[in-house]
């Protein structure tokens, strides 16, 4: 009776262990961790919201239909450079986990390196686009964006007095 009654208390304990991980770490092998981003938002959600905001600066700015097919033209082009960028930048990231579980800690370090130039062209393209797009405007909308980043909710943010104190030096 002793042992049906363990068996039966090992058997609960089985299934509650089961049903609370409710498969979650599925797919995760050698160290992979999955990324927040998609549990914390959806990427759909994300796209929308950066559309939604695209077109309230081209009612804000009064863009001319010209200047709207440049912006978009632009930002086509960027997207498509940033995926390409993107998944070479995955390619090399699986390559280094290769290398690192092989220990072959040179091939590891070049592809860091890599890594690092794939980022850094990533950082400078968008600096160029953040550039390019303000060459579009003109004076009148130059002035109404400045405006505009200052009422940005993110700058009442980076203002704030008590936050500043934890910013990295």
């Amino acid at each position: 009776m002793k042992k049906l009654a363990f068996v039966l208390i090992g058997i609960i304990a089985v299934i509650g262990l089961l049903t609370a991980f409710d498969g979650d770490c599925r797919g995760i092998k050698d160290g992979e961790h999955r990324s927040m981003k998609g549990k914390m938002f959806n990427d759909g959600d994300r796209q929308d919201r950066m559309h939604d905001g695209y077109e309230m600066m081209c009612e804000e700015l009064d863009l001319t239909d010209e200047q709207k097919e440049q912006v978009e033209d632009l930002r086509i082009s960027s997207k498509k450079e940033m995926i390409v960028a993107g998944s070479d930048l995955k390619l090399l990231e699986i390559d280094k986990r290769i290398a690192m579980k092989n220990k072959d800690f040179k091939l590891a370090k070049k592809l860091t390196g890599d890594i690092f130039e794939i980022k850094q062209e990533m950082a400078e393209n968008r600096i160029e686009q953040h550039e390019q797009r303000w060459n579009i405007l003109t004076s009148e909308q130059k002035e109404k964006a400045e405006e505009l980043m200052l009422d940005h909710p993110r700058r009442e943010f980076q203002d704030n007095p008590k936050l500043k104190k934890l910013k990295r030096k």
